[in-house]
């Protein structure tokens, strides 16, 4: 990078987990993890913008984190200082040593009415289209673009029973899908189902430590997610669709 500057474009959102700092590129679906002193200078550079200055990491290992980020597209240079939110701050990184368990399965999936299930199925076959076609290192950007276009068309709230009856209407529908359907394209799938009848759900995707792993999955408008296990308390959110603003709500 020949110029002084760097900064993390609008696609880029890092979440600070103590020791551990995750950052997720929203537009190719990447991820990174910086440990102890690497997490501290990305929140230092991040105030600054400036990769001259001070800070406790020595000369080569700034260099070498500075080209693998550029190269992700987690940086990129600038002409002047642009510096960019800090990491959000999650639950910290505390070592559970096994006592945290996550349930393996999933419970029988209750029965569905008719029509859920045709636009649970609708709906996740569009969402593995855009995920499937094109080119790789765009899937997550054209799938977040397809779920801020949808809710734009959303315009009432989905109430906890009728968010519920979709999530299980797509995990039905993904059982028989070919390939992978895991928390994100469900998640996706349920949010586009509920736009198409105008309802709407707020999709989250985020990050949890020990160990360190990601999720996406949908909330009603007060914050609850929907037919998710309490594991997901766990998760920091790092994107939302709608965007969450500071008073608490969606846009």
């Amino acid at each position: 990078m020949n110029r002084r500057y760097v900064t993390a474009p609008d696609h880029v959102s890092a979440a600070d987990l103590g020791p551990a700092t995750v950052i997720v590129n929203y537009r190719a679906g990447n991820v990174e993890t910086l440990i102890g002193p690497a997490a501290r200078w990305w929140a230092e550079l991040s105030a600054t913008g400036d990769p001259d200055a001070p800070t406790g990491l020595d000369t080569a290992s700034i260099r070498t984190l500075l080209g693998r980020l550029h190269a992700d597209g987690f940086l990129v240079p600038t002409r002047r200082p642009r510096p960019w939110p800090a990491p959000v701050a999650g639950p910290p990184w505390v070592p559970s040593w096994g006592t945290h368990e996550l349930a393996a399965g999933r419970a029988e999936l209750p029965r569905v009415p008719l029509g859920a299930a045709v636009r649970a199925g609708l709906a996740l076959a569009a969402v593995l289209g855009v995920l499937t076609f094109g080119r790789t290192r765009a899937r997550m950007a054209r799938l977040t673009r397809l779920l801020t276009w949808a809710t734009r068309w959303a315009t009432r709230p989905a109430t906890a029973e009728h968010a519920r009856q979709l999530v299980h209407a797509v995990r039905r529908a993904g059982l028989l899908a070919p390939g992978r359907v895991a928390c994100l394209e469900e998640s996706a799938a349920v949010t586009l189902a509920l736009a198409a009848s105008r309802h709407r759900v707020t999709w989250c995707h985020g990050v949890a430590a020990d160990p360190i792993r990601l999720h996406a999955w949908v909330e009603t408008d007060n914050r609850q997610p929907v037919a998710e296990p309490p594991s997901t308390a766990r998760f920091t959110a790092l994107r939302t669709i709608p965007e969450h603003n500071h008073g608490g709500e969606s846009n």
